[in-house]
């Protein structure tokens, strides 16, 4: 069996030989395997993982799709795929088609990520990956690039979109109506950006791939798109994973404070049923509503000043996104109690200060906690400690080397060395201007406005000229002069990559809107909202998390002309084996939502994950082998088992043990 560092060596011996002809993607590199959805063969986003060598272990593209499916001679759309080929030497002619969340989001810029989250699967299967129609990489067709280049500024400062909304929704609401209004004069007809267009590209895209068969994997909005390929299109589907799951007939933007509230509930609930929480920290529920009304009453003072009621909410919902971070849901109880209490806030404290981050412990604190051991087994543990940390760190410093040596290796063989001298010189050269703010901003619109040009020597003739001084001119126009077309075409893509990267919060709210605007309105509400956040168990959620956002996303939504589809919002019916998965600590998608997705689904099975958060095999192995053995098995009946070994064992902070003690000798100094 061949070592880690034979693996490595194979692998820079397969990049530094010449070229060979590509056989393990012939028919896709030929075109693909339907004439109605053409394929083009194109470098795959960086990074890539440490052994993939594009054209042998994976392949990137285009498929072109209709933008409306009933009128596939009209306008087309590219959307942007990758084939991660199986590990197998015999892989199951079915592979795992990974649909990603949103609407709106996108993937394959965080393509080695994806990439190593479904490793599991590749074990045996090829992984298939694309950003779906208006969203990542394959959005181009809807981003309004005019009104993204004037505002290029407030975009990168964040005032662009909801998140610097705030109570003035002005702002945000003018740069999406313009941008509406930029698409229309375009010709994009909106109405075609929807679930039912998405469920149909997926077809196309399996089908001009080669598929005859395959599996789905869908996290978040990609768990809609999963059940509505079930509904509409089932033909070849042999399995679908829905994970932190959207059902269409939940009102999921009624019901934005609802998945928060289950997490509390299951906090709540976890401590009750664990006797030593339960113990130290009695009626815990209770003491979450009192924690929400001292700190919305400005009662309670932390570190000199009022503790904002968002404080206690955000214990609540930053676990959510914390899945390369260890869990702090054994500390939460304590630190609730420190609330209420007032005074010191020791586990508050710690918890603020580490920023809700709970880091996984290094080889010196992994050293530190063994204090108690023996000599020897101290020498032995420094060692382990010692040994890991070297790996390590030298693995992270092998991916980047290896990375680099493909870049390097790209620049040199496709693109040359030009573009990637000319980014360098730009670097260096625009450094003066920067002092005055208003050539500045003039010279970022310009550049910005190159990121949807077609690529020509003269227009970065034209940028050069107007920003640079005369030394840096010579220097890069003759770089211009020298360049190939294709050198050309790269620095381009470069520069739309560059902006692309500040203007993403304001695209992926776009998106957003674009499908839920349009596909689940009147179906939400305001009113809707409004009703349902007051019913909760913690109705403080809305005031203190809430209530802003979903007033901007209803006062957006009025932009767009509402598009409902008769039965959208009807639960899935369909036979077709199904793995459903929620998560106790899930703040976008309530983890009641997989038990309710199945109950339509006859050969459906759900599973709530503790301590995860949304998107289950981001946080827990659990859950991957669980989806690794139902798509290697689809009618297997799993259980779960390997959850109950996820829960939480709460800390009991040293003052309860304190005051237990304070009030047993008080209680032994009551006369009898």
């Amino acid at each position: 069996m061949l070592t880690e560092y034979d693996k490595i060596i194979a692998l820079i011996l397969a990049l530094s030989a010449s070229p060979t002809e590509n056989t393990a993607f012939k028919d896709l590199a030929a075109g693909g395997h339907d004439p109605a959805f053409p394929v083009k063969i194109q470098a795959c986003p960086r990074p890539l993982g440490r052994y993939e060598i594009e054209g042998k272990t994976i392949i990137c593209g285009t498929v072109s799709v209709p933008e409306n499916h009933d009128a596939p001679k009209k306008r087309r759309l590219e959307i942007v795929f990758t084939v991660l080929k199986s590990h197998s030497k015999f892989p199951e002619a079915d592979p795992v088609v990974h649909l990603h969340g949103g609407p709106g989001g996108g993937l394959l810029g965080g393509l080695k990520t994806f990439a190593e989250l479904f490793d599991d699967w590749r074990r045996t299967r090829d992984i298939v990956m694309f950003d779906q129609r208006a969203a990542g990489l394959s959005a181009r067709s809807t981003d309004c690039y005019n009104v993204m280049t004037a505002n290029i500024v407030d975009i990168i400062k964040g005032k662009a979109g909801l998140e610097g909304a705030g109570k003035d929704n002005s702002k945000p609401r003018k740069l999406f109506g313009d941008c509406v209004t930029e698409l229309q004069n375009a010709g994009i007809d909106l109405k075609y950006y929807n679930t039912d267009q998405n469920a149909r590209d997926v077809i196309a895209i399996v089908k001009t791939l080669g598929y005859k068969s395959y599996n789905l994997y869908g996290i978040s909005y990609g768990t809609k798109l999963s059940l509505e390929v079930m509904r509409k299109a089932p033909v070849g589907l042999r399995s679908v994973i829905i994970d932190g799951v959207a059902p269409p007939s939940v009102r999921l933007y009624d019901t934005l404070a609802v998945p928060q509230n289950e997490a509390i509930l299951a906090l709540v609930r976890e401590c009750a049923e664990d006797a030593l929480c339960n113990e130290a920290y009695p009626e815990l529920g209770n003491k979450i509503h009192e924690a929400f009304k001292l700190a919305m009453a400005k009662k309670i003072m932390f570190q000199g000043k009022p503790l904002p009621p968002s404080i206690v909410s955000l214990l609540f919902s930053k676990r959510n996104g914390a899945y390369r971070s260890g869990s702090y849901t054994m500390f939460l109880p304590a630190a609730i109690y420190e609330i209420t209490r007032g005074g010191e806030m020791p586990t508050l404290k710690t918890l603020l200060q580490k920023q809700l981050n709970m880091s996984h412990p290094g080889p010196m604190e992994v050293i530190k906690a063994g204090k108690k051991l023996t000599d020897e087994q101290k020498r032995l543990l420094k060692l382990v400690a010692t040994n890991s940390g070297i790996f390590r760190d030298g693995s992270s410093a092998m991916d980047l080397a290896i990375d680099e040596l493909k870049g390097s290796l790209r620049k040199t063989r496709e693109l040359g060395p030009l573009p990637s001298l000319f980014d360098q010189e730009m670097a260096k050269a625009i450094r003066p201007i920067l002092t005055d703010k208003k050539r500045v901003v003039e010279a970022l619109q310009d550049y910005a406005a190159l990121q949807n040009a077609k690529p020509a020597k003269e227009l970065l003739r034209q940028y050069v000229k107007t920003y640079l001084t005369d030394e840096s001119q010579q220097r890069l126009l003759a770089l211009i002069n020298a360049m190939s077309d294709v050198e050309i075409k790269n620095v381009f893509e470069t520069i739309h990559a560059d902006i692309g990267h500040h203007e993403s919060k304001f695209t992926g709210n776009a998106h957003l809107f674009i499908y839920a605007c349009q596909e689940d309105m009147p179906y939400n509400s305001m009113a809707g909202y409004q009703e349902l956040t007051k019913s909760l168990d913690y109705p403080q959620l809305g005031p203190t998390d809430w209530d802003e956002a979903a007033t901007a996303f209803y006062d957006l939504c009025k932009l767009f002309k509402p598009q409902p589809r008769p039965g959208f919002h009807e639960p899935i019916v369909s036979d077709i084996p199904t793995l459903s998965l929620g998560s106790t600590w899930d703040t976008q998608t309530a983890a009641s939502w997989a038990n309710d997705a199945v109950k339509t689904l006859k050969n459906g099975q759900a599973f709530i994950i503790p301590e995860a958060g949304h998107g289950a095999i981001a946080y827990q192995q659990c859950a991957i082998d669980m989806g690794v053995a139902f798509i290697n098995n689809p009618k297997r009946k799993l259980s779960n088992h390997c959850a109950e070994t996820l829960r939480p064992k709460f800390y009991i902070a040293p003052w309860v043990e304190k005051e237990a003690k304070k009030k047993s000798a008080e209680k032994q100094k009551e006369p009898n």
